[in-house]
């Protein structure tokens, strides 16, 4: 497996993480502060990882995880 292999499967990883936290979090209907504290730091890191991969890369890396979730 490739660096870049190995990135975008951290990416996808962290962007599915970010999503299952945050329908966790709204199914209950946002109660738990802990739940926002942790889809915020999920998003973060996936957001992080994303950027890291545009500057390694030079070029946008865009998780299927993600798009698949925006069909949904």
């Amino acid at each position: 497996m490739t660096p870049q292999q190995m990135l975008e499967q951290m990416i996808d990883k962290a962007t599915l993480d970010f999503l299952e936290i945050a329908k966790a979090e709204e199914e209950d209907d946002y109660s738990d502060a802990m739940q926002s504290m942790e889809r915020t730091e999920a998003y973060g890191f996936a957001e992080g990882l994303s950027v890291a991969y545009h500057i390694i890369f030079d070029k946008e890396y865009i998780s299927p995880v993600e798009l698949d979730n925006d069909n949904d």
